[in-house]
């Protein structure tokens, strides 16, 4: 199971910062990502910047800053004194370019700090001689880049193959994901790692970073996601995928505990249809045998549910992965949202969903 975390940017706007760090602390926020060294950064007051951190961190959130030399200045440290920086609360470090291996190495055996290495450029040999260096793998986290300028981001193939050569050393990734709500300037175009989420749903794109165990942190990129994103990230991140559903008639009242509940696909995974465990079960114990209704066609997205025609199977919850033709023993009870249907392509063997109205 992944974790969520935010991003803020205090150098960008102490207000808005402000804003943001207290809407990740409303939402339960464990995980802070900020950068001190943005191109565009305008504000001189560090001490304000030093009072936000400092909030953050008594507010128990984690804060991974990504730093460089000039902005470790800023502070009064250098990569051989860093006590300036740990003053800050920040328990994290990013080190990207101007960082040499051996000041690396230095920093994660001084102990104050867990380290982040950029996983979208570093090579298994770069990651070999780090290791080889004496760096425990458990105090490194390969975050990868975000991408301000639109056509520029990652492939989502790349980043899995990262990925999977970073678990290969035991080290913990990282990635980025968009908000829609509050996009960063100075583009406003988003922030994600992988170029296709760029307008992607949040769902889709917390999911698609996680499938396949392939990431320990998701983070927006974009300050501000709000309630809403949060919320859905959350679910994606844990392992449950949510699928928006159009009911073609208002359900039967006696199905609604089955249809509000978190579902788990059967470890052999069905080719053509996703299935509940949930559904026989359910309808055999509360003695529910549905009648006959709206037995049509079932194109992808379908949600159905096998009627007293089906001996053995009535009660049996599906959603169809494939367009499939009708059936007289299958009711359809609706539909997956247009916007949803790709998520059905990540729900795999023993993964949860739930249907949201």
């Amino acid at each position: 199971m992944a974790e969520l975390g935010l991003s803020f940017y205090p150098t960008l706007g102490l207000e808005d910062a402000e804003r943001h760090l207290e809407e990740a602390i409303r939402l339960g926020c464990r995980h802070l990502f900020t950068s001190l060294h943005l191109p565009e950064s305008h504000v001189d007051d560090w001490r304000a910047i030093r009072r936000l951190f400092a909030k953050a961190a008594r507010a128990g959130i984690s804060i991974a800053a990504d730093v460089s030399r000039e902005s470790l200045a800023r502070f009064g440290a250098t990569p051989d004194n860093l006590s300036p920086i740990a003053e800050l609360g920040i328990e994290t470090l990013r080190l990207d370019y101007g960082f040499t291996m051996e000041e690396t190495a230095r920093i994660v055996q001084s102990g104050g700090f867990t380290i982040q290495i950029n996983a979208s450029s570093m090579t298994r040999e770069e990651v070999e001689k780090l290791v080889k260096s004496g760096i425990a793998p458990e105090k490194l986290t390969a975050l990868h880049n975000f991408y301000p300028r639109p056509e520029t981001g990652l492939s989502l193939a790349f980043y899995r193959r990262q990925n999977r050569m970073f678990r290969q050393f035991g080290i913990k990734t990282a990635g980025f994901i968009p908000s829609l709500k509050e996009p960063r300037g100075p583009l406003f175009a988003g922030l994600p790692t992988v170029e296709a989420h760029r307008r992607a749903s949040t769902v889709l794109a917390a999911a698609e970073l996680t499938a396949e165990g392939l990431t320990d942190i998701v983070y927006f990129g974009d300050p501000g996601p709000g309630e809403e994103e949060w919320t859905a990230a959350q679910h994606a991140v844990s392992g449950t995928i949510p699928l928006r559903v159009q009911w073609l008639d208002p359900p039967p009242e006696e199905l609604l505990p089955l249809l509000t509940s978190v579902h788990i696909t059967p470890r052999d995974e069905a080719e053509l249809v996703i299935r509940s465990s949930l559904g026989r079960t359910f309808t055999r114990e509360r003695g529910i045998l549905p009648a006959p209704r709206n037995t049509i066609e079932r194109p992808a997205g379908t949600i159905t549910i096998d009627n007293a025609r089906y001996p053995r199977y009535a009660g049996e919850l599906q959603v169809t992965r494939v367009d499939l033709p009708p059936d007289e023993r299958v009711n359809v009870l609706g539909q997956v949202v247009p916007e949803d249907r790709a998520l059905l392509k990540l729900i795999g063997p023993g993964m949860k969903f739930v249907f949201v109205s």
